[in-house]
C-alpha cells in the first residue's frame, strides 16, 4: 500500500510531462506566458493584501478587537457563545494567521479540551477567512460590487460559530 502512495505523485507528474511532450506545443513559451499572467495577478492583488494585513495588525494592537468583543458580548452571550472566543470569532473572517494565533492562545489559556477550546477548534475547521477570500478572488476577477455575497458569507460565519458551540456543548 505504501509503494502505491509513494509512486502516485511522480507517476502523475511523469504522465503530464509525457502528454506535454507529445502535444507538439511550445512548452517554454507556454510556461513564460503562465508566469507572466501569474505576476500580473500578483501585481493587482498585492496592494489589497498589504492593506488587509496591516489593517488587521493595527486593529489588534490598538485594542479595537477588545472593544469590539466587549460590545458584542451580550449578543454572543444570548447565542450561548462563550466570551472567551468572541475575539477569535470576530478575527476569523479577516485573517487566517491571526485566528490561528488566537486559537493557540485559547488552547494555552483554557486548554484544548475546554469548552472554549473545543468550540474554537470547531469554528476554525468550519469557517474561513471571508475578507481575505473576497480580496483575492473578487480582486482577481475585478468585481467591485459584491451584492449580497459579503452579508451571506458573514451570516454563514455566525451560523458556523453558533453550531460549533452547540456541538461543543454536546461533546
Amino acid at each position: 500500500m505504501t509503494s502505491i502512495a509513494t509512486y502516485t505523485v511522480p507517476m502523475i507528474l511523469a504522465a503530464v510531462g509525457f502528454l506535454f511532450l507529445i502535444s507538439k506545443k511550445d512548452l517554454f513559451n507556454e510556461f513564460i506566458q503562465g508566469a507572466k499572467d501569474g505576476l500580473e495577478t500578483l501585481v493587482h492583488l498585492l496592494p489589497m493584501l498589504i492593506i488587509l494585513v496591516v489593517g488587521i495588525s493595527m486593529f489588534r494592537a490598538s485594542g479595537g478587537l477588545d472593544i469590539l468583543s466587549n460590545f458584542f458580548a451580550p449578543f454572543f452571550n444570548f447565542l450561548n457563545i462563550p466570551k472567551e472566543i468572541i475575539g477569535f470569532i470576530i478575527m476569523r473572517p479577516f485573517s487566517g494567521s491571526s485566528s490561528t494565533a488566537m486559537l493557540n492562545d485559547i488552547f494555552n489559556q483554557y486548554g484544548a479540551d475546554s469548552f472554549a477550546g473545543r468550540a474554537a477548534s470547531l469554528i476554525f475547521g468550519s469557517s474561513d477567512t471571508v475578507f481575505y477570500i473576497f480580496a483575492v478572488y473578487f480582486g482577481a476577477a475585478k468585481i467591485k460590487k459584491t451584492g449580497y455575497a459579503l452579508p451571506a458569507a458573514l451570516l454563514t460565519q455566525l451560523f458556523c460559530a453558533f453550531c460549533a458551540c452547540m456541538i461543543a456543548g454536546m461533546l
